[in-house]
């Protein structure tokens, strides 16, 4: 080992410290805030649940325009007609972001009509909420699709003119699921846990890109139509999330410029539970929380 790899290992511990205090001190001490007024903002499953409040939050916060790409247009026409009474700019397109063909031909489309992408935020998700032996096969694939490849085919439209620019910012609503999955949702746990892989590697890829971050935003169980049914053993100790501090949370994230965050910041012992404790313990904590059995009573959108 020559003397400049010799030096970097010495130097490590230290830089390893001061990465620390630094994110303490961000905890402490406001940091500086991404002014949204320039931003054009695209949020895919953008007409219901999380994606409409989505909408609202980045509306609220002065986003220059709102996109929304979804696949009832219904749902989308309602959520751009309330951005617009808000004094936001806003389109929907009707968009499958699980069909690669679809979603690079309305880039294109939505490239010379409204203008460059800066905020990319990849919301759109399915569930089957069905045990491996119970779910149809195609159902299976349209989650993995969805939830999963939607991730590649967006941010491959999107992140070349982002780093042209050297201005952008991709944002995945994954789930805390992604990190410690629960039966009945083979699917959603499954996809979810690709695309937290997807965009620890893209966050990772983008470090010494200037302007270009990202953001992962691993929420418990939220209060949408999509999850209905879904029943946690203590629903006091374990209360769901409403979509709107899903929304504030996520949107105050990409102004900090915050890589990943726990929603809420209690799942974090979760995963280090899991770390280091033997799997009977663990298992035990599951069945205590009533996760083992929450998805019986599912009866959500998929």
């Amino acid at each position: 080992m020559d003397a400049r790899h010799v030096r970097s290992l010495l130097l490590l511990p230290l830089r390893v410290a001061l990465c620390t205090l630094r994110a303490c001190a961000d905890l402490l001490l406001p940091r500086a805030r991404r002014d949204l007024r320039a931003d054009v903002v695209l949020i895919t499953g953008g007409g219901r649940g999380i994606g409409r409040h989505l909408a609202r939050e980045f509306a609220r916060r002065g986003a220059r325009k709102v996109i929304l790409w979804g696949r009832t247009e219904r749902c989308l026409q309602e959520t751009c007609q309330e951005i617009l009474q808000m004094g936001t700019e806003c389109h929907y397109f009707v968009c499958d972001v699980g069909n690669r063909e679809e979603v690079y031909k309305q880039a294109k489309v939505l490239r010379e009509k409204v203008g460059d992408v800066t905020i990319l935020v990849n919301n759109a998700a399915v569930v089957h909420g069905r045990s491996l032996t119970d779910s149809d096969d195609d159902a299976l694939l349209k989650s993995q699709h969805i939830n999963t490849l939607a991730h590649f085919w967006t941010t491959k439209a999107f992140l070349p003119r982002m780093l042209e620019l050297c201005n952008g910012h991709v944002v995945c609503i994954s789930s805390i699921l992604a990190l410690s999955s629960i039966p009945g949702t083979i699917d959603y746990c499954t996809s979810k846990a690709a695309s937290f892989a997807f965009m620890e590697s893209l966050t990772l890829g983008l470090l010494d890109c200037p302007g270009v971050g990202c953001t992962t935003v691993l929420p418990f169980h939220t209060s949408t139509e999509m999850f209905q049914g879904m029943r946690v053993r203590f629903p006091r100790l374990f209360p769901p999330l409403k979509p709107e501090t899903v929304a504030q949370r996520t949107v105050e994230a990409v102004q900090s410029n915050m890589a990943f965050v726990y929603l809420p910041w209690t799942m974090r012992a979760l995963v280090i539970l899991k770390s280091f404790l033997p799997q009977a313990a663990f298992e035990e904590i599951h069945r205590f929380s009533g996760s083992y059995t929450c998805m019986n009573t599912f009866k959500g959108r998929t």
